[in-house]
């Protein structure tokens, strides 16, 4: 066959990268060849930008005049930036509660639960708030967020009682937004943040069945792969030294396998690792279960880690930075290839947005093109049902996506027909103070939730104070198990304001657990009884002279 000149293919591949699509050779070019015509194909050359990246929040409080403006607050951002907006945001409401009285609540960072009525409040009047001052054309889901650690809900049973709740609480949300017309623009979804390192698969999945057996809404997954196979290594199967059993399949249904879960990873490391494993386990899925998973975007840490002072070392991903690690790792191969339709970043919340007044800058370059809504994932399910490779958990699973988004889109277009009218802050709920119970002293349970990724605690112990409450916990640190270290935060008296700080003991001394009180100090030891001292009044931190 005779050659093609080396002009004719420069121009082809210019006119390839001018005009993205599907080029073959010219057909002058190839009828100079004696031998059958051949189609010539060239890289497909792609350019995308993160999309504008939102704030999700560790949540202190459940007063919804706070939670309404502060929904404005994002709402007001997409009524002011260029273009049609598609967020998300998580409000983590921290670890699930089980009272001994049947009912059902969560946290939000201290040992008094709030109910699931509360939390649904909270929830409803940010999304209320994002709406009242919004655009009438971007949209937001709220993701009303938990996470998989055992605590009081120490039984698979009770870990799918209180899934159902949960779910029944987000179903509540979204039938208030259709009644007051809101639901076209808004919706609510569960958010659990399942960490492999905190509970088991069979834990974790019964949670999830709860949920699933009467969710009229999707659940928003965004937890990790800890210890989980990538390109670099992939010898390797998922799980933490606490919960081993993990495997592949194990996270592969709970973040997407069920019929429910929609995606969001943490995408933490700087290193891109956290990336490759999304990829890998893409990859998986479809090697496994016929298809690739649909990742709906990164969720980072970035803000958190500011307010640790400096106690995120390599966790610290910008949304941006997470997003170009996933968006590349899941290109590279055609059949994960994929774009990502959302970016968050979680932090406490700041000092200044308890008057409602805090804002977020505008992006002035963002996309305007992008398609917003469900109709892209319903266009996405409906055209990978008709796949003949799909595993039966795979087809049953975008089956049961299908018919709960098909459903949801329904009632949005319902909405739809009469938006309500934008009230922006005068529509904001009376402010009212929830009463905090508040246990002083060293707690047999608790948590500390928003802790630097990898960091674990073994005990806490919590004052009221005059300037705001005090939490100490003692563990290890996050990366580094064999390395004792506290974690201080004092929630300021308002519930609005959290100052955080991590304090290490030396290389190898150990984890560290709180075992006695003496005035305003701790008495610590290390798993190697060596002595520390804590002064909660001074926040200084020494070994014991004694």
């Amino acid at each position: 066959m005779k050659k093609i000149p080396l002009l004719v293919i420069l121009l082809i591949l210019t006119a390839r990268l001018v005009w993205p699509g599907s080029i073959q050779m010219p057909q002058s070019a190839l009828a100079q060849a004696d031998d059958p015509e051949y189609t010539y194909y060239f890289p497909f050359f792609t350019k995308t930008s993160p999309p504008l990246p939102s704030t999700s929040y560790y949540m202190i409080t459940v007063d919804p005049h706070f939670t309404y403006n502060l929904g404005c607050d994002l709402g007001e951002r997409d009524r002011t930036t260029p273009g049609i907006q598609d967020s998300v945001a998580v409000l983590d409401f921290s670890y699930p509660v089980c009272n001994t009285d049947g009912s059902f609540g969560a946290d939000i960072f201290f040992d008094e639960a709030a109910y699931p009525s509360q939390v649904g409040e909270a929830a409803r009047a940010f999304a209320e708030g994002y709406y009242a001052c919004s655009d009438s054309v971007s949209q937001l889901v709220v993701g009303v967020g938990t996470n998989n650690k055992p605590n009081s809900c120490e039984t698979a049973e009770k870990m799918a009682a209180h899934g159902a709740a949960w779910a029944e609480m987000v179903n509540e949300i979204n039938t208030w937004l259709l009644s007051n017309h809101m639901l076209h623009q808004v919706q609510a979804f569960g958010a659990n943040d399942m960490e492999i390192g905190w509970n088991s698969p069979e834990m974790s999945r019964s949670w999830l069945s709860g949920y699933q057996a009467v969710a009229e809404a999707p659940i928003i997954f965004f937890g990790d792969a800890a210890g989980c196979p990538y390109e670099d290594r992939p010898y390797l199967d998922c799980g933490a030294s606490a919960f081993p059993e993990w495997t592949s399949d194990d996270l592969w249904y709970v973040s997407w396998g069920s019929g429910v879960s929609w995606p969001l990873p943490l995408i933490y490391l700087t290193s891109g690792i956290h990336a490759q494993q999304w990829a890998y386990l893409s990859q998986y899925s479809v090697n496994q279960h016929g298809l690739r998973m649909d990742i709906k975007g990164v969720f980072t840490q970035y803000q958190a880690c500011e307010q640790w002072e400096g106690a995120c070392n390599g966790t610290d991903n910008t949304p941006e930075e997470a997003y170009t690690q996933l968006y590349t790792e899941l290109n590279k191969v055609p059949a994960t290839a994929q774009t990502l339709r959302w970016a968050t970043d979680i932090r406490w919340l700041l000092a200044s947005e308890i008057s409602g007044l805090a804002g977020s800058a505008a992006d002035p370059d963002h996309s305007t093109e992008q398609s917003t809504g469900l109709m892209p994932e319903i266009s996405f399910l409906q055209s990978e049902l008709s796949n003949p490779d799909l595993s039966e958990p795979a087809q049953s699973s975008l089956s049961a996506k299908l018919d709960l988004l098909l459903s949801l889109e329904s009632l949005i277009e319902i909405s739809r027909q009469s938006p309500a009218p934008k009230l922006g802050r005068a529509g904001a709920p009376l402010p009212h103070q929830e009463e905090l119970v508040f246990r002083n002293g060293l707690q047999t349970s608790g948590d500390i939730a928003g802790l630097p990724y990898g960091a674990t605690l073994n005990n806490i112990w919590q004052q009221a104070t005059e300037t705001g409450y005090l939490q100490v916990g003692a563990g290890a640190a996050p990366q580094d198990p064999t390395q004792g270290a506290l974690y201080i935060q004092l929630t300021d008296l308002n519930l609005k304001a959290v100052t955080s700080r991590m304090l290490l003991a030396e290389e190898g001394s150990g984890a560290l657990r709180i075992i006695a009180e003496n005035g305003p100090e701790l008495i610590l030891h290390s798993e190697f009884e060596d002595s520390y001292t804590f002064n909660w009044e001074t926040w200084t931190f020494s070994t014991d002279p004694q």
